[in-house]
């Protein structure tokens, strides 16, 4: 590597550094008080800088292979690239339900705790549901019907909470 490369690399290092260290202080600050770890907005804030980090991270060990110009085999740079291409579509995703749970807050005021914990935890438990029964079920068919019927369900309760949120809202047909 050569003292420009080295100087080039330092240089694009320092500010990542930078902001790694922010995210960590503020997810320590996060994880600290007992406020934060219950509100569904410092969670999802926290999964975001998270996310952030993981990609900032990766983001600067591709930099370095490329830099000290280290062949790597197929496998190994598949592996090396998916995790910031995951973390690259989820944060777009972490940013969308942000602003359903502020939708639901401001919306919603009296009744935002119940549907942002009635939702996560349902939705979580929908999906570790999916997980289960594709590692429990060796016959790809079946599997593939049990996540249908999970996800059925999923858009059940997707529904059903949807409906749970606009029969609070004022009746248009009787200002007419």
């Amino acid at each position: 590597m050569s003292y420009e490369d080295r100087l080039r690399f330092s240089l694009s290092l320092i500010p990542v550094l930078f902001f790694i260290y922010i995210n960590c202080v503020m997810l320590v600050t996060l994880k600290s008080k007992a406020a934060f770890r219950e509100v569904s907005r410092y969670i999802l804030f926290g999964h975001m800088l998270f996310a952030d980090s993981l990609q900032m991270i990766w983001s600067m060990v591709a930099y370095l292979i490329y830099t000290v110009k280290m062949y790597i085999s197929n496998g190994l740079c598949v592996i090396l690239l998916l995790l910031p291409t995951i973390t690259l579509r989820i944060a777009p995703l972490n940013l969308a339900v942000m602003a359903l749970e502020r939708y639901a807050a401001i919306c919603f005021p009296l009744r935002h705790v119940e549907i942002s914990t009635m939702g996560i935890i349902i939705i979580y438990t929908y999906f570790a549901i999916m997980v289960e029964a594709k590692s429990v079920c060796s016959d790809k068919g079946k599997a593939t019907k049990a996540r249908n019927t999970v996800l059925l369900h999923l858009i059940q309760l997707g529904l059903s909470l949807s409906s749970f949120m606009v029969s609070e809202s004022p009746d248009i047909r009787a200002e007419r």
